[in-house]
């Protein structure tokens, strides 16, 4: 395979990696929100760093000519990966804004959700870039079982969140909290979508 085509490959790798770390530093760091504008500005930094791999990656798609999938499926796959930080990043910054402490366990728990479906989605580009794309279908069904599983959870934390406080504050910030961890298990899911389509166009 040529040189470039390894390469746009490799970015996805990184890319994905990229989101995972971030997704791992933000579970890890659910135990420091004593300090949230510490956590805020971790998570950034994988944010801007997935901003500039995509960017490196669209450079590299214009400027080769034939590439291993289409054009539009490496670009679909770069930027729904980048959603997921700029979810994460998102959340986080919120933390900030709204000086929240503390994590619920239903919010680490929503995110232990987000954390396995991004080590699914590491696994799922690791067997795109070594073209084993039958393999690919088994970490998508799982991403796909994760954000059921993520709709449930969001669920019983409204649930619960409404029955521990009448604080119209307190609910609105962590209602908002909740929805954006759930939405990121969208993003990853709309990830594993984009997959299946290249499976069934490359296969």
């Amino acid at each position: 395979m040529p040189k470039r085509s390894d390469q746009l490959f490799q970015y996805l790798v990184d890319i994905t990696d990229n989101v995972h770390r971030a997704a791992l530093l933000f579970e890890d760091n659910l135990d420091h929100l004593s300090h949230p504008e510490a956590v805020a500005a971790k998570i950034k930094d994988h944010e801007l760093r997935g901003d500039t791999l995509t960017a490196e990656l669209i450079t590299l798609l214009n400027a080769t000519y034939i590439t291993p999938l289409e054009r539009e499926d490496f670009l679909e796959l770069a930027i729904k990966l980048d959603d997921i930080v700029d979810g994460l990043e998102a959340c986080s910054v919120r933390f900030d804004l709204y000086q929240v402490h503390s994590a619920p366990p239903t919010m680490r728990e929503l995110t232990r959700t987000i954390t396995e479906s991004t080590a699914e989605l590491v696994a799922a580009i690791g067997k795109l870039r070594t073209r084993k794309l039958t393999e690919i279908h088994q970490h998508c069904e799982k991403i796909n079982q994760l954000e059921k599983a993520g709709d449930a959870v969001l669920r019983n934390a409204m649930r619960i969140l409404f029955q521990a406080t009448n604080d119209a504050i307190e609910i609105i910030k962590y209602k908002e909290l909740y929805e954006i961890l759930e939405s990121i298990t969208d993003k990853c899911e709309d990830v594993a979508d984009v997959l299946e389509s290249v499976i069934v166009k490359n296969s």
